[in-house]
């Protein structure tokens, strides 16, 4: 339910802490300057609310619990993954990934460089490399990726949209740093 955990006029009042910088748009990736994603004060903000709010000022639970009120009026607590969260407002973002890549478009996927420590919603992939990596190693993984990565990896469906499953991801080749 994007549009009641995407931060509209809804969310405002809400703590700082629990506004998270995220990408939810393709294009926000697609769009990145020399593939690095810099600045998180252009992102728009996703309520990532935690299982506890015993830390929270009372005024600032009473907050919480307005914006509660309308998430659960605008269907949020009954809609499938809610059903399937303990509890069912936690959304809980993943730790940002040092890579991010756009999976589903009629071109190649971008791959960028998280520099602003961004999370995502599901419009992209986190990936996550198994080893440290140096500044210059990740972009030179990126540059390699964005030349090589091709359509035919992934699967294309009617239309032309090509769509790469983590698996598919999982398979791409990789330049060794």
């Amino acid at each position: 339910m994007n549009k009641v955990w995407i931060a509209t006029e809804q969310a405002e009042g809400l703590p700082a802490c629990v506004l998270v910088p995220t990408v939810t748009r393709a294009k926000e990736l697609i769009q990145a300057p020399s593939s690095r994603l810099t600045d998180a004060g252009q992102l728009r903000r996703v309520v990532d609310l935690p299982n506890d709010f015993s830390r929270f000022s009372m005024q600032d639970r009473k907050r919480i619990e307005t914006f509660m009120a309308w998430a659960q009026s605008q269907g949020a607590k009954d809609s499938y993954i809610a059903a399937h969260r303990r509890p069912w407002w936690r959304v809980n973002l993943r730790t940002p990934a040092p890579i991010l890549m756009t999976y589903m478009a009629r071109r190649a996927p971008a791959f960028v460089r998280n520099a602003c420590g961004a999370r995502i919603l599901n419009i992209a992939h986190g990936l996550y490399p198994l080893i440290p990596l140096s500044e210059s190693d990740l972009m030179l993984i990126i540059r390699w990726l964005n030349a090589n990565v091709r359509l035919g990896g992934g699967r294309t469906y009617a239309g032309g949209l090509t769509k790469f499953e983590p698996g598919e991801v999982m398979r791409l080749p990789n330049p060794t740093p």
